[in-house]
């Protein structure tokens, strides 16, 4: 990402961040294979970057065109929440991804990712104002935030997204 950040660059960097997700995901749940619950689990949060790719190209289509760029404090702070291990394209999920060991280390990355996306998308939230699409992405990033934390903290077998503890 270029040192200039705009609300279209923001929600273009959204889009391939959960094309990443999605990617990642999907090579977890190839590498859990052979555990039905992690296969599972991996295999619906794929399918959840998808959506959400999804929902900010929707976002993408109704933002105007750049006027200029901004470099002011907020766009400036936006683009520090961009500046993620995790957002570095190949370079970045690829790597962690070949550095899983086993389930822990699955688990672990998949929480720190989420939790690096949702960290983004608040700050996107703070500088670009609220909007249903951001809100209800927000709100589903949360939700994996805590299923992720749930099955590591009691390495309880995953039955679905919507579960409650």
């Amino acid at each position: 990402m270029t040192d200039a950040m705009t609300p279209r660059k923001a929600i273009e960097f959204a889009v391939k961040t959960e094309e990443l997700g999605a990617k990642f995901y999907k090579q977890l749940a190839a590498r859990f294979s052979d555990r039905a619950e992690l296969k599972e689990m991996f295999e619906l949060l794929a399918r959840d970057e998808v959506v959400h790719g999804s929902q900010f190209r929707t976002l993408l289509e109704k933002t105007p065109p750049d006027e200029g760029v901004s470099t002011g404090p907020e766009f400036q702070y936006l683009h520090a929440m961009s500046l993620s291990q995790f957002f570095m394209g190949e370079k970045g999920l690829k790597k962690k991804c070949s550095e899983i060991k086993d389930k822990n280390d699955a688990m672990s990355i998949a929480f720190e990712l989420e939790k690096a996306t949702l960290h983004y998308y608040q700050a996107m939230r703070e500088v670009l104002g609220e909007n249903d699409i951001l809100e209800a992405v927000i709100k589903a990033e949360k939700a994996h935030l805590m299923k992720v934390m749930q099955y590591i903290v009691t390495d309880a077998k995953f039955t679905g997204l919507s579960e409650t503890w």
